[in-house]
């Protein structure tokens, strides 16, 4: 009966260890898969950064640049300088940047809706990777939309180009250029311009902080 029991004992333990184990090596395995599958979202969201980061630079040279053509603008309807029709007109034409940023987000998106980069990710490493995204990018977009509501919309057209030199054309545009609507626009499109470059400008810090932050945790 002793031996029985015994024997029994014996079973249900090596029963027992053996689903143990099995739970374990399941567990073992799920983790390795989660661990490879984040590294290679790391990999994505390092390659999108590397996509955006030069053409977010291109983006900001190019509104910086409209920028100083803007604030040359107003600097020549200051009542204390003096006003030149074509130089204004030439500085007109280069005020503006059509081009604003949209990032690529799809693969940080589709680690986060999984749950690895939030759950199992480096914690330092994925809130300087949300703030890309959640921060910065957005903030980049919404000055964006209301630069572009500026450039197309607010902004009084003036008329450019070979029939700017015509003399009826250049009476009107002169009106216009003069006009409290038009320097009251002007002004507000040169801020927008130079918060939108600042804006970019953060968004380069923290991407270029990020990749290093990437390349350090995928070397390990």
């Amino acid at each position: 009966m002793n031996k029985l029991l015994t024997r029994g004992g014996i079973e249900f333990v090596a029963v027992f260890l053996g689903i143990a184990l099995s739970f374990n090596v399941e567990e073992w395995r799920e983790d390795a898969q989660i661990k490879n599958r984040l590294r290679s979202d790391y990999i994505n969201i390092k390659k999108d950064l590397e996509k955006d980061l030069p053409y977010l630079k291109r983006i900001a040279l190019e509104q910086q640049t409209a920028n100083q053509s803007s604030v040359k603008m107003l600097t020549m309807l200051n009542p204390d300088s003096s006003f030149d029709y074509n130089d204004f007109m030439s500085l007109n034409d280069k005020s503006v940047a059509n081009n604003t940023f949209f990032g690529t987000q799809s693969s940080y998106d589709a680690s986060v809706s999984s749950g690895r980069l939030t759950y199992f990710g480096n914690d330092e490493l994925s809130n300087e990777i949300g703030k890309i995204y959640s921060h910065h990018y957005y903030r980049i977009h919404y000055n964006g939309e209301l630069l572009d509501n500026t450039y197309f919309r607010e902004l009084p057209i003036l008329v450019t180009g070979p029939l700017a030199s015509k003399k009826i054309i250049r009476q009107e545009n002169t009106q216009i250029i003069q006009s409290h609507g038009y320097i009251t626009e002007l002004q507000l499109k040169e801020e927008i311009q130079r918060i939108y470059v600042l804006r970019c400008e953060a968004g380069i810090d923290q991407i270029q902080k990020v990749i290093k932050m990437l390349d350090a945790e995928l070397s390990e």
